[in-house]
């Protein structure tokens, strides 16, 4: 057995190679970071890779054990790969060679060959499509509603039209690249419905996507990991419910995850995968979110109650609820973190006794914990109090990252600390759930657990009322 376990574990995991050429590049040496980023289920890991060249050639060598996406950061400032967040699907033992000339970023402009560069190559010639056939010529803020769902019709429709041609379109890495192309064409305009419904959103809703079945790339077992199933289906069930949800629709699936949770069985019952998958992110999400709370036993109830306990993401959820009930409860000794400060001196939760802490987890680059700070600010300055310690983690890769990022993404005045590039890696995050960010974590006096606080975003004085209790 333990044989089969170690060939299981040399031919899941492959090396892979990514070679980058900057051609004609204006900066004698350039910076590329390379971020590569699982997507799993429940637990989203990254690793980066950073190399500095001076001849525009770069070449990473790594590890691989499964699909994931690649992100490219070039001078630690812009993507490479398109403006915006996209990522290129790569496989394990995956050889890619990208070419790119003048300046020119993104995706279409790159020359790309290789082994397993195909589902990459179908992705930039349809993008290269959508781009280049845009029905209204006019900045996107200033087209009517109307005309943003004919344009997403429009784009969507060249996704079909490419991808039908193609005789490798029911291939893994196809139908992957098909859901990405989907997922992104479909967020922006979804989202952004979410906050203007109207009845002439509902109407175009309906005609355009609903009616016309375009969320069924989506629906797929091999895809859902990837996309979708995160952002797309619970705008798409918010949308096709506003009459039921109401005036709610701001964060609904986490303030009211049990009606939410019906509404997932009510549109997806008929595809038990799909709703298990849905289901089961809902409460690993509303778990993170609320520890070991009423809520989170609610939760875990109903979705003992309605999932197939056979679906695959049963043991995480499960695994999750009794970390939360052993070790997270109220009144349990959190991690003794020692963790360096921009002078390089160690703290410990252990010198902080007898002090109410307030942890507050950031990385530079993070819009929500951005406009997180302006909430924390006001906040620590109305409970200035020798008994209470707040305390900025930051998970950066690089010290002169985080050194950047202090006073803009997290609050100056805060004691800040950092987990020196770890990242998620690091024990306090693993020992907290910390896996979306900001997260704020309160402790008691005796460095014990008391909880994650309201929100300040949402209640400023629940927040302050639950320090105070603390005190």
């Amino acid at each position: 057995m333990l044989y089969l376990l170690m060939a299981q574990h040399s031919i899941a995991q492959k090396r892979t190679l990514l070679n980058v050429r900057l051609e004609n590049f204006k900066d004698s040496v350039n910076s590329l970071e390379l971020i590569v980023s699982n997507g799993f289920f429940a637990v989203n890991t990254a690793k980066n890779y950073v190399l500095k060249a001076t001849d525009g050639n770069f070449h990473f060598d790594f590890p691989l054990n499964e699909t994931s996406q690649a992100y490219l950061y070039l001078n630690d400032r812009s993507d490479l790969l398109v403006p915006g967040s996209f990522g290129v699907l790569i496989n394990p033992g995956d050889s890619l060679n990208f070419t790119l000339r003048d300046d020119k970023l993104g995706l279409v402009n790159m020359e790309i060959s290789g082994r397993g560069s195909e589902k990459i190559l179908i992705v930039k010639k349809t993008a290269k499509k959508m781009f280049s056939s845009y029905v209204y010529k006019k900045s996107y803020r200033k087209k009517t509603m109307e005309e943003k769902f004919i344009e997403l019709d429009n784009s969507l429709n060249i996704i079909d039209s490419t991808f039908d041609r193609e005789s490798n379109k029911y291939a893994r890495d196809f139908r992957l690249a098909k859901a990405q192309l989907v997922d992104q064409t479909l967020d922006g305009l979804l989202q952004y419905c979410m906050w203007n419904f109207d009845d002439s959103v509902r109407y175009l809703f309906n005609k355009f996507v609903r009616n016309k079945k375009r969320i069924a790339p989506l629906l797929d077992s091999a895809t859902l990991d990837y996309f979708g199933g995160f952002h797309i289906l619970p705008y798409y069930i918010s949308l096709s419910n506003r009459d039921e949800i109401g005036d709610r629709y701001d964060m609904f699936h986490y303030n009211y995850p049990l009606q939410y949770a019906s509404l997932i069985s009510k549109e997806f019952g008929s595809i038990e995968y799909v709703k298990d998958f849905l289901l089961s992110d809902l409460t690993i999400n509303i778990f993170r979110q609320n520890w070991y709370g009423q809520v989170s036993k609610d939760m875990y109830r109903y979705y003992l109650e309605n999932a197939n306990k056979r679906n695959r993401h049963f043991i995480d959820v499960f695994t999750e609820f009794e970390k939360l009930k052993d070790v997270l409860k109220p009144g349990k000794a959190f991690y003794n973190f020692n963790l360096i400060d921009t002078n390089g001196v160690y703290h410990s939760l252990q010198q902080m006794k007898g002090k109410v802490v307030i942890l507050d987890f950031w990385f530079t680059g993070c819009g929500a914990c951005k406009q997180l700070v302006s909430e924390l600010v006001k906040i620590e300055d109305q409970l200035k109090d020798e008994r209470i310690q707040f305390v900025s983690i930051n998970v950066d890769k690089t010290v002169s990252t985080w050194k950047r990022g202090i006073g803009i993404y997290s609050v100056p005045s805060s004691l800040q600390l950092s987990t020196e590039g770890r990242r998620n890696d690091h024990p306090v995050l693993k020992f907290g759930n910390v896996n979306a960010f900001p997260t704020l974590i309160v402790l008691d006096k005796q460095g014990k657990i008391v909880g994650i606080p309201p929100h300040p975003m949402k209640d400023i004085g629940a927040f302050r009322n639950y320090i105070e209790k603390c005190l």
